[in-house]
């Protein structure tokens, strides 16, 4: 399997955490992407491998579905990414998390 058909799902998100309920919504979304299988890459920042384009678009489509029905404040983005693209991140400061290094696919994962 070619990196370059293995995708990535980047999202990207700031809600609001001034109430009680906004960090409540906060924690729910972060476990909601948790559950359907993102990884943590920084606070408010996940990711998610896919084997190909059109799993990826679909992925994003439920987020999106979810999202719509779930969110209504704050802001949220998503990125997509190949997988040899994303492997050219480059972390500056600190080291990959071990949830992380799970995560990595290989030509063998698919």
């Amino acid at each position: 399997m070619s990196a370059f058909r293995i995708m990535w799902v980047v999202v990207m998100f700031d809600l609001p955490t001034q109430t009680k309920k906004d960090r409540k919504r906060y924690r729910w979304f972060s476990r909601h992407l948790d559950a359907q299988g993102y990884i943590r890459l920084q606070y408010s920042i996940y990711a998610k491998v896919f084997n190909s384009l059109k799993s990826a678009n679909h992925g994003k489509k439920r987020l999106k579905e979810f999202l719509q029905t779930n969110v209504k404040k704050g802001n949220v983005r998503m990125l997509l990414f190949t997988d040899a693209q994303f492997a050219r991140m480059e972390i500056v400061v600190g080291e990959q998390d071990v949830q992380e290094e799970i995560a990595q696919p290989t030509l063998f994962d698919f």
